[in-house]
């Protein structure tokens, strides 16, 4: 054997030693405030901390409130090809294939009444349906707005009554953080057990048909992998991702997480920006 085949000898027998002390075999990360930072960017060591996981043995997986179009730009900037689980954990789909694991839409009555009540208490509302984000043609968020949350984020303008008659992923109500702290707290008690009730962004309260989570959504991928639950990991930060980080077999908070998120965790990645902090936590996992 040569210097230059025992080198790469060398390699492969640390790559594989690597794969068989790293426990988890599916990694579950978030998008917004945990793949990317404020600037809505994947950042070069968060983009090696997903290559690391990969190297491992790690599948990855991205799960997000988004629709499956945008998460799939940022997959494919990832280099990655698999499902996503978006709009809260309603719809797993391979966006290349159109390959579907789980849907779980909200009831069409249902969605009239919160179309119905979002708009009387003054709120903008959009839903998310399987063609993505809609919102009214006139609103600020239809393309002749140009309201955007970052260049992968497209809202369609449409017929929300229509729509909602139709059954959508989710319903979101846009407004001032008072109002949708001051609504979220009476619509989890009007709801109960009608659906899940989630602030994802200060400015935006959502609902899902009860049952839609990402927890729900990730098991849904792992079943079809068989990988065990034990062996699932999730990084995320946000009220939306509290199922998943108690779902997995090791949750991952961000250290800026909501307190929610950090107690449905097992641990709290080490303190670092937002967006790098998904790569501190990858490499405190993989130096144990």
């Amino acid at each position: 054997m040569n210097r230059v085949d025992a080198a790469r000898a060398d390699v492969g027998s640390a790559a594989k030693a690597v794969q068989l002390a790293f426990p988890y075999r599916l990694a579950a990360i978030d998008i917004d405030d945990t793949l990317v930072g404020p600037d809505k960017a994947i950042g070069d060591a968060n983009r090696q901390a997903v290559q690391r996981l990969q190297q491992a043995g790690c599948r990855v997986v991205l799960a997000s409130g988004r629709d499956h179009f945008s998460m799939d730009i940022y997959q494919r900037r990832l280099g990655l090809d698999d499902f996503v689980v978006s709009s809260q954990g309603a719809l797993v789909v391979h966006p290349a294939s159109g390959h579907q694991l789980w849907r779980l839409a909200l009831e069409a009555p249902l969605a009239v009444e919160l179309l119905q009540e979002g708009r009387a208490a003054g709120f903008e509302v959009l839903l998310c349906t399987d063609d993505g984000f809609v919102a009214a043609t006139r609103s600020q968020w239809a393309p002749a707005g140009g309201r955007r949350l970052d260049a992968s984020v497209h809202v369609l303008g449409g017929d929300l009554d229509a729509l909602a008659h139709q059954g959508p992923l989710k319903v979101l109500w846009y407004g001032a953080p008072a109002a949708v702290a001051s609504h979220s707290r009476r619509m989890v008690e009007a709801l109960g057990e009608r659906a899940e009730v989630v602030i994802t962004t200060a400015h935006l309260l959502e609902f899902n048909a009860r049952g839609a989570t990402k927890a729900a959504g990730v098991a849904a991928v792992a079943r079809h992998y068989g990988i065990d639950q034990a062996t699932v990991l999730a990084f995320g930060d946000s009220h939306n991702d509290v199922s998943m980080l108690g779902w997995a077999g090791l949750g991952v908070a961000m250290p800026h997480a909501v307190p929610e998120a950090r107690a449905a965790a097992n641990v709290v990645a080490p303190e670092a920006p937002a967006e790098s902090a998904l790569a501190v936590a990858v490499e405190s996992l993989l130096s144990r």
